[in-house]
């Protein structure tokens, strides 16, 4: 199909295998971006808006640092993350919407920014986070 359509780039196509032992391999793999494996029965097609597949996610944890937040410091909607590289401070992701819940707990953790370095209500410098 790949081929006779002459799909490309954005178009992948994924490896599937019956095998445990192959996709324990392919859970090692989150280093280069893969975020889980999908299951499956061998005679199920693809159905649109359909159930009956199951996603195994692989979740790993990391320290980051808050770099900025959508909405206040005392009702954060969302949280932007970096981690340093070589002394720059490097985007490495987003949280999703935070509930109420998550909210008021990470506001109790938050402070503005010491030495002049805050920028409330400013996109951060180009390139002053990497792009995702």
């Amino acid at each position: 199909m790949f081929a006779a359509r002459g799909l490309i780039t954005p178009w992948v196509l994924c490896p599937s295998t019956t095998d445990p032992d192959t996709v324990r391999e392919w859970l090692t793999w989150t280093s280069v971006g893969l975020e889980g494996v999908l299951f499956k029965r061998l005679d199920d097609a693809y159905r649109p808006s359909g159930r009956g597949w199951q996603k195994y996610k692989v979740y790993e944890t990391t320290e980051a640092i808050v770099a900025a937040v959508t909405g206040s410091l005392t009702a954060p909607r969302g949280l932007l993350l970096g981690r340093y590289d070589d002394g720059r401070l490097q985007y490495t992701g987003r949280t999703s919407t935070l509930t109420r819940t998550a909210s008021a707990t990470v506001a109790g953790q938050l402070a503005p920014a010491r030495h002049g370095r805050g920028r409330a209500g400013r996109s951060p410098p180009s390139g002053a986070l990497a792009r995702h």
